[in-house]
């Protein structure tokens, strides 16, 4: 998840139970290129593993190369992200745009697969524009050496709207030899078994559903639905992560990272009069972990 997926969050899903962890989609002309801040996305941490960093890009020598980087850098899986639906991202060929092209997609499989040892994925949807064009993509991605498929089966013309059509997810496990990882409105224990026991999913991939509930690892792999949590076990784990940025990143890069994950992690509580406003207003750590520590005892769950 771009903008979301730094390596703070990524320990926090490895720390509650997460079998493997995914970078943010990493752009391989940047690496090509020795972007300083783009490397720091390749520093992986020990506790993470095992991880799929996650490339975009669309020219076959150049995506070997960033994979190569990725490889050295420690990760278990390369994973090419050809699911992006971002304008910005599909206007340079990557992402979604990839599956329009299934020559040079697999062109870029072939290549990644050539360069490393590690095993090479993909991130698809169900296609990029009205109809479903998942399965002969796929079908020709794993002749060109891919180890498995991760599919979020929502066309590109929704976005994130609508439902998940997880009988794409279906066909696609019986059409392919190598394994189908399932994402796409995973909610919790039941979204999770009917994907493994009834698409045959090998795997499958949450996302939005743990923003702010790292716990959803820890009650599926239970077998258990979603529990609800304590305001101050909430609050622990938001301060825990925190802190985790800052040593990650520093305080003010932190501070404003963190903003965008009060409301997460706040959701299923009633809270004192304007607080989720001024943590996001918050200038400093300091300020909002003031804020944090004193807004606790307003926080009740919501009946």
């Amino acid at each position: 998840m771009a903008g979301i997926s730094v390596r703070s969050f990524r320990l926090q899903a490895r720390r509650y139970g997460a079998g493997m962890v995914a970078t943010e989609m990493i752009s391989s002309y940047a690496v090509h290129y020795r972007n300083q801040r783009t490397l720091r996305m390749l520093e992986l941490a020990e506790e993470e593993h095992p991880v799929s960093v996650q490339l975009f890009g669309n020219r076959p020598e150049v995506m070997a190369e960033a994979a190569l980087a990725a490889e050295g850098a420690g990760a278990d899986i390369i994973d090419i992200n050809m699911g992006c639906p971002v304008r910005k991202v599909i206007k340079t060929g990557a992402g979604m745009a990839l599956m329009e092209d299934g020559k040079r997609a697999a062109a870029v499989v072939a290549a990644i697969v050539d360069a490393v040892r590690v095993p090479v994925t993909a991130k698809i949807r169900s296609g990029p524009g009205r109809e479903v064009t998942a399965l002969s993509l796929a079908s020709r991605l794993e002749d060109a050496g891919l180890a498995g498929v991760c599919i979020h089966p929502r066309l590109g013309v929704q976005g994130r709207k609508g439902r998940a059509d997880h009988t794409v997810t279906a066909a696609l496990v019986e059409r392919l030899r190598v394994p189908v990882i399932a994402s796409g409105d995973i909610a919790g224990r039941v979204d999770a078994e009917r994907l493994l026991q009834g698409a045959g999913a090998a795997a499958v991939m949450p996302g939005r559903a743990m923003l702010g509930d790292p716990w959803l690892f820890t009650d599926m792999l239970a077998g258990r639905e979603r529990r609800r949590r304590r305001p101050e076990e909430v609050m622990a784990e938001m301060r825990r992560f925190f802190q985790d940025l800052v040593v990650e990143m520093g305080r003010e890069r932190a501070v404003r990272f963190m903003r965008k994950f009060y409301g997460w992690y706040m959701k299923p509580f009633r809270l004192p009069s304007n607080l989720a406003g001024e943590l996001r207003r918050a200038q400093s750590y300091d300020e909002a972990e003031s804020l944090m520590e004193s807004g606790l005892p307003g926080i009740s769950p919501v009946s």
